[in-house]
C-alpha cells in the first residue's frame, strides 16, 4: 500500500512532549506493517489489523495499543491509505474528529474523463469529420 502521507505521523509524534519516542515507535510500526500490505477490502485489512473500525468511509486503526489513534481513508482498488488524522485515545474519545475527517460525507464522484473534456468545451467549436469524398 501506499501511505499518505507519513509527514502527519511524524508531525504527531514530534508534538508529543512525553511519550514521543513511543508515538514514534508505534508509528513507525503501523506504517511499515501498513506499506508491506496489499489490501482488497476490509476484511482483509481486519487479518492485518484485527482492532481496525469502519466508520462511514474512514477506517480507524488502534496504534500502539490502544494508546493511539489513526484515522485514514482506505482506496483498496489503488492501494492507497489516506492518513487523515492521528491523535491520542483521549482526544479520540472526544468525536471531534468524525466531523472534522469528513467519515460521514460520502466520498467524491467519479468523473468520467471523456465527458469532461466534452463539457470544458465552450467557445462553439465543433469536430468535423475529413472530408472523404
Amino acid at each position: 500500500m501506499r501511505i499518505i502521507s507519513r509527514r502527519r505521523l511524524r508531525e504527531f509524534w514530534q508534538a508529543r512532549k512525553e511519550d514521543s519516542s513511543r508515538a514514534q515507535r508505534d508509528l513507525s510500526a503501523w506504517y511499515k506493517a501498513a506499506k508491506s500490505a496489499a489490501w482488497t477490502n476490509f476484511g482483509a485489512l481486519k487479518q492485518t489489523f484485527g482492532s481496525a473500525d469502519q466508520v462511514g468511509n474512514c477506517v480507524v486503526f488502534d496504534v500502539g495499543n490502544n494508546r493511539f489513534r489513526l484515522v485514514g481513508r482506505v482506496n483498496y482498488r489503488r492501494g492507497i491509505v489516506y492518513v487523515l488524522s492521528v491523535m491520542d485515545h483521549a482526544e479520540y474519545d472526544k468525536g471531534n474528529w468524525v466531523d472534522a475527517c469528513g467519515c460521514n460525507r460520502p466520498p467524491p464522484k467519479r468523473v468520467n474523463v471523456q465527458t469532461r473534456h466534452r463539457k470544458e468545451r465552450t467557445d462553439g467549436y465543433k469536430r468535423r469529420r475529413p472530408n472523404t469524398a
